[in-house]
């Protein structure tokens, strides 16, 4: 059983990834984002977008993963960082160029205010930062693991920052790389 969150700001190429990544796999996707619809508490039409209460959400989605409601999943969503890390195995972070972000946003004909608060967000790589700041093992980095006859194995999530500036097959290539290594899939021999 895999748990695999991916996150990062809006426009980043997370949905695209997503997809592709789950078809190689062969594992089923969740939304967030479609979750988040259940939660709205008001639109803000300034900001092309709608306010929900992400405190329940993740609280009613937690308990979901806990209970075993999710297995062999990825989970994907501007905010899938903020998932517990001791519900999720790994966390892909995808980043973008801010100019190609840009281009994205006009392309989504996002206006002028909701363009600057997103290219803010990506510019300070703030998913990444949460997502440490939540709990969440940064990359390589060897870490012992607890395991005697009184203890359980203690529970590592890591996340990994990929830059969205070659192919989504790229992406998805280095995605399963990170997923052999640390043993979540076999490698094929």
């Amino acid at each position: 059983m895999v748990v695999i969150a991916i996150s990062g700001s809006v426009g980043s190429g997370k949905t695209t990834f997503t997809k592709s990544l789950a078809k190689e796999l062969g594992i089923n996707i969740l939304h967030l984002n479609e979750l988040a619809k259940e939660y709205k508490l008001e639109e803000i039409k300034e900001l092309q977008t709608f306010d929900f209460d992400l405190d329940a959400l993740l609280d009613n989605f937690e308990n979901e993963l806990k209970n075993k409601k999710y297995e062999n999943i990825i989970i994907e969503s501007h905010f899938a960082h903020l998932i517990n890390p001791e519900l999720v195995d790994i966390l892909f972070v995808i980043n973008r160029d801010l100019s190609l972000l840009k281009i994205e946003y006009k392309n989504r004909n996002y206006n002028d205010q909701k363009i600057q608060d997103n290219l803010e967000v990506e510019s300070f790589n703030l998913c990444f930062y949460e997502a440490e700041e939540a709990g969440y093992f940064v990359g390589n980095e060897k870490i012992g693991t607890l395991s005697n006859e009184n203890e359980k194995e203690e529970h590592i999530a890591r996340v990994f920052s990929f830059d969205n500036n070659k192919t989504i097959q790229d992406l998805v290539k280095k995605a399963i790389r990170k997923l052999q290594k640390y043993e979540f899939i076999e490698v094929e021999k």
